[in-house]
């Protein structure tokens, strides 16, 4: 499963080779001055060239005819998907409904899923930042993450005092363990206990036994004990997700339940901080296929209940 390390160079959506194309590339022009060097004035050059093109001449032309060419090549879908990424965040509800489905609808087609079956969210699933709020204000709040988490989170007072184990009230989905922790260090102003729910220093057992409330004994065996501790806020990559999700689901005697629960989540938040490249976590392609298996498996099928509050925001 992807997402898990710390950052990737092999950033395309389902396929290989590059998206954003020639179309989009400046590299070709050519500056006017290299025409208009002075000619040499060998006695070795024999007649007269004054009616041939020069050689500079030449590639000019010819660089200059590759670049209509590219400018004229029409941009892929998947190009056009990668840029709608970009700044989903501040967009409306509709386009990320729009965005998500598209994302979403091709990944259960990949799998070969019954398009007919595939599950279509709705803007009632998404949280928006409320009408009429000052342009400025929206702006803070999708910078600093403590800020933003005051509007889908509807009420402070359950987040300090949740009380579900292996349920947190938000799961914050991120592209990378080294952006996890940028996020852990934003959140620290609430004084919560969160969850890292991605592979840098935890193995996935580790995890487990977190979040279910599990801490090292005090005692000289090194063991552990159950505590009251429940996370209410979790951080993680769309691969450690799922195979928390996944995990002991299958094995004897077990509920049919993962490890990590959604059966009480309440914001699910897609972090789309984009990386040096400009793929966020719905676009890049160690974490995407990933996070849409992630909203197949935990996800939807909260969305699916008659009384679910879960709403997903995009940071």
């Amino acid at each position: 499963m992807g997402g898990d390390d710390l950052a990737s160079d092999d950033e395309y959506i389902y396929g290989s080779g590059s998206l954003l194309g020639a179309s989009f590339s400046d590299n070709d022009s050519v500056s006017s001055e290299i025409g208009n060097q002075p000619q040499s004035s060998s006695k070795k050059r024999k007649g007269n060239n004054t009616d041939k093109p020069s050689s500079v001449e030449v590639v000019s032309s010819s660089k200059k005819r590759r670049k209509k060419k590219k400018d004229d090549a029409p941009v892929s879908s998947k190009s056009l998907l990668i840029l709608a990424g970009r700044g989903i965040a501040l967009d409306s509800a509709e386009s990320q409904v729009k965005f998500i489905n598209t994302l979403y609808s091709h990944s259960m087609k990949m799998n070969g899923n019954n398009e007919a079956e595939t599950f279509s969210f709705t803007p009632e699933h998404f949280y928006t930042t409320p009408l009429g709020t000052d342009e400025k204000i929206k702006q803070f709040q999708h910078k600093k993450l403590d800020a933003f988490l005051k509007g889908p989170v509807t009420s402070t007072k359950r987040l300090k005092n949740w009380k579900h184990e292996c349920s947190p009230m938000v799961i914050i989905v991120t592209l990378s363990a080294r952006r996890s922790v940028e996020l852990m260090k934003e959140l620290s102003s609430m004084k919560l206990p969160v969850a890292k729910l991605f592979a840098k220093h935890f193995t996935v057992e580790e995890q487990v036994e977190m979040l279910k409330g599990a801490v090292k004994g005090s005692g000289g065996g090194g063991g552990k004990k159950r505590s009251d501790r429940r996370y209410s806020i979790a951080v993680g990559t769309p691969g450690r997700l799922l195979a928390l999700l996944q995990h002991g689901r299958n094995e004897e005697g077990s509920d049919g339940l993962g490890a990590l629960r959604l059966n009480h989540t309440e914001v699910v938040v897609f972090d789309t901080h984009e990386d040096s490249k400009g793929f966020n976590v719905c676009t890049l392609k160690d974490t995407s296929s990933d996070l849409m298996d992630f909203l197949k498996e935990g996800v939807v099928p909260q969305l699916e209940r008659k009384k679910s509050n879960m709403k997903i925001a995009m940071f």
